[in-house]
């Protein structure tokens, strides 16, 4: 909107820019360091990773839809290094899990050592730039919900042991990631600052939301198993989908 738009060009020309200091420079390089391995090592390097991504998600349902002007992936025969950014998110914020914004956050946050614990707070209280990254992403986990991935993957997922594995440790993660958040910012909430903006909506908005994406997740567990051939009840289930779709990410606004 105008003010908020007026009021960051004014903070920017008129407020003195906070020099971060050579130690925090170290820190954030080492959290960049850990958070992209941590996040590589498990979207490039697991085995078990693509094929749990494409029944966890509706991925594979987003290429065959008529949503956006291009196609999901550059190259249709390609894995996730070809899928577009916006599909990448779109999918995983269908699924309440919005993964790609915080995956590697909480193996970078994490740190044993006292003093490195009080320096991350010391950057998050002193340096708004940090700050700022913090909350945003506080904002997204308040978004996030267990419950509602775990329903993906208990209808969608195959039951092997790899996929099985892979989805709890990506839960795992999602709760390292809300506590490390909590450890550096000294809140209670893992929504940050911006929870008592979003709770109200939230609360009005979430019963809804919720609904629908158990709706989705049987929407897909039914397409699923129709296999190829077309049908009327098909393309009902489809048109269905694809009203999950936008009401799910209307309501969380956060569309990718």
């Amino acid at each position: 909107t105008l003010d908020v738009y007026c009021s960051a060009v004014l903070r920017e020309a008129f407020v003195k820019h906070v020099e971060p200091k050579d130690s925090w420079r170290k820190q954030m390089k080492r959290i960049s360091d850990v958070s992209c391995a941590d996040y590589r090592k498990m979207v490039r390097e697991d085995p078990r990773f693509v094929p749990y991504f494409r029944q966890a998600t509706p991925e594979v349902e987003l290429g065959t839809l008529n949503i956006g002007s291009r196609p999901a992936k550059r190259n249709p025969k390609g894995g996730i290094e070809s899928l577009r950014a916006i599909p990448w998110t779109f999918a995983w914020g269908q699924s309440r899990l919005n993964l790609s914004a915080w995956l590697g956050v909480g193996a970078g946050l994490h740190v044993e050592d006292e003093g490195d614990k009080k320096e991350l707070r010391e950057m998050y209280e002193q340096w708004p730039w940090f700050r700022e990254i913090i909350d945003l992403l506080a904002m997204i986990l308040s978004k996030t919900d267990y419950s509602i991935s775990e329903n993906y993957d208990n209808l969608l997922v195959d039951k092997t042991d790899e996929l099985i594995a892979i989805g709890k440790e990506v839960r795992e993660k999602l709760v390292e990631t809300r506590q490390a958040i909590l450890d550096v910012s000294g809140s209670t909430e893992y929504g940050g600052p911006h929870v008592q903006l979003l709770r109200p909506s939230a609360k009005i908005r979430n019963p809804y939301v919720d609904s629908i994406n158990c709706v989705q997740a049987e929407l897909l567990k039914e397409l699923r198993n129709m296999g190829s051939e077309e049908c009327e009840i098909k393309k009902i289930r489809r048109d269905a989908l694809v009203v999950s779709i936008n009401g799910i990410s209307q309501g969380m606004k956060n569309s990718g």
